[in-house]
């Protein structure tokens, strides 16, 4: 039972906290999951983040109903999912009363989404550099992570980001393949 308190704990302050969306909540999922609760080793942790990126949903929500299934069975991924889904809920229903009783003004609710900003930049530079920083482990990485950055800035590939992403998987496996043929 404690187990589902701390879930609940950590995927509602999670949840608060991600307000960029998935790819910014990676970096406050891992200092909830790796560093403050050591429920996941760093390698651990980015197998479970390449799971919840190739699985249909939002990053967030697929990482939370694995950790919480990972601890505490069923229950804990219920917990874990409902807390990461219904603590912005509640949030915004509460924000939006509030608004509603107390009118904030144009220029006042421009200030404070531009306020916002920083944070959320900062929040994704640390989920892309944790994420850039193990994918240069590998020599085969260290080509690839270029060429996939080379490929989604070209104007063919923006539109199908998701070519790029198989091209580079394609060509580690290929190259995977090959260093064993040798």
């Amino acid at each position: 039972m404690n187990e589902l308190i701390l879930l609940a704990l950590a995927f509602g302050r999670i949840s608060m906290g991600s307000f960029a969306g998935g790819l910014a909540s990676i970096a406050l999922i891992y200092h909830e999951v790796v560093i403050h609760y050591h429920w996941l080793s760093p390698e651990e942790f980015e197998q479970m983040i390449s799971l919840a990126q190739m699985s249909p949903g939002p990053i967030a929500v697929n990482a939370a109903t694995y950790i919480g299934k990972r601890l505490a069975g069923l229950p804990g991924a219920a917990v874990a999912t409902a807390f990461m889904v219904g603590t912005p809920i509640i949030l915004l229903l509460t924000i939006a009363y509030t608004i509603k009783f107390f009118p904030i003004g144009t220029k006042a609710k421009h200030k404070i989404t531009q306020s916002l900003r920083p944070g959320v930049a900062a929040l994704l530079t640390a989920s892309a550099l944790r994420l850039l920083s193990s994918s240069l482990e590998e020599p085969i990485y260290i080509l690839l992570t270029p060429l996939a950055l080379f490929l989604l800035l070209r104007s063919k590939a923006k539109d199908q980001p998701s070519l790029a992403i198989i091209l580079c998987g394609a060509l580690a496996v290929a190259t995977a393949l090959a260093a064993r043929a040798l």
